[in-house]
């Protein structure tokens, strides 16, 4: 499985002087600042077709070069680059190396794949890239004025970044499958999901499969209905996800519903909009039903820094250089369950979120 490899032999680094403890540090800080090289390599890579080459079989730098009219041994560089970050490997020929992309990172890196992130790297470069070389104005100049609007991403960048984060769908959804399990919930027992926000639809069609008596409907944006309505048909689930277009803020929710699910949604909002969502989740779930909360959301008790607490600490950091939006803790949470006549009954870790559920007082 590809990793973050250490960049700095720390073993040859001396610490015991004042100031071999800082040329530590600064090699430390400097792995940092060179983080940028991963995604610039790999985005290049997209971007010059090296990664669907790749897909049909192995092949040497001077080959791929001439098939894609490239430079030779700029794509001789970029491929040993990709080797260092584990995105690709490579096997000795007879005087050079065959190039070789796995199945795993050709369903990861090529377009068309549930669990593509190709569309990450188009959002990066329509939207991230020179939105992080503008941080440092962010900072001085914040994203929001007046009534503190919420995260302002065109539906265009919406649409390209949510099918490349889809692969944070399963461990979270297989978490949530095993605490439902453990309250009560089986495949024979039917029940209505309601997806706000619901993007590709993927969370609540992972539940569709897992509980196979469930129905579920998502609501979002006109331009994202369709691919959440198409992922349904995918899926095999389309008989039992519906899909409604629409303003979640605007639309009629209906009443009743066993489960509400927002995936990714709160970090959106500012305070103030996440009451409000929160208000109208409490009008539209039952009286025995569950609000499900799956979002970058810290532990502010903790000084330890799990995965998911430095996960949701910089991913807030990308929130507000990209438009606005935070990461809010559980006391926020809670606050805004209290205040619409809820409580959270349960609190799960996913390898990178956190999953809460809350019911109606």
């Amino acid at each position: 499985m590809t990793t973050v490899h250490p960049l700095v032999d720390t073993s040859l680094l001396p610490s015991a002087t004042h100031e071999e403890k800082v040329i530590r540090t600064a090699h430390a800080f400097y792995e940092h600042l060179i983080g940028l090289w991963a995604p610039a390599i790999i985005e290049a890579a997209h971007e010059t077709g090296i990664f669907a080459a790749l897909a049909d079989r192995p092949v040497t730098a001077d080959d791929l070069a001439a098939s894609l009219h490239a430079d030779p041994r700029t794509t001789r560089v970029l491929l040993d680059a990709l080797y260092a970050y584990d995105v690709i490997d490579r096997i000795r020929s007879t005087d050079s190396f065959l190039y070789v992309l796995s199945d795993a990172a050709r369903e990861c890196l090529l377009p068309g794949g549930v669990f593509s992130i190709a569309g990450k790297m188009v959002h990066d470069r329509r939207v991230a890239w020179s939105a992080w070389a503008n941080l440092g104005e962010v900072v001085r100049q914040g994203t929001r004025t007046g009534t503190e609007n919420d995260n302002q991403i065109s539906e265009r960048d919406y649409e390209s970044l949510v099918g490349g984060i889809n692969f944070w769908a399963p461990p979270i959804v297989d978490v949530l499958t095993d605490e439902l399990r453990r309250r009560g919930a089986d495949g024979g027992t039917p029940a209505t999901v309601l997806d706000v926000g619901c993007g590709t639809g993927l969370y609540s069609q992972l539940l569709l499969r897992a509980f196979p008596a469930w129905c579920a409907m998502g609501l979002d944006a006109e331009r994202i209905a369709p691919l959440a309505a198409a992922q349904g048909q995918r899926l095999g689930v389309a008989d039992r996800f519906l899909v409604r277009s629409g303003d979640f803020w605007t639309e009629d929710w209906g009443t009743g519903h066993d489960h509400l699910l927002f995936a990714n949604i709160f970090h959106l909002l500012t305070p103030a909009s996440g009451q409000r969502l929160m208000d109208l989740a409490a009008r539209s779930v039952s009286a025995t039903g569950t609000v499900v909360v799956i979002d970058q959301i810290l532990d502010a008790e903790r000084e330890a820094k799990t995965p998911q607490d430095r996960f949701a600490l910089l991913f807030a950091a990308s929130m507000a250089n990209t438009g606005g939006g935070d990461a809010y803790t559980f006391q926020d949470y809670d606050d805004w369950f209290a205040g619409a006549g809820m409580k959270r009954v349960a609190t799960l870790d996913a390898p990178m979120h956190r999953i809460l559920l809350a019911q109606r007082l």
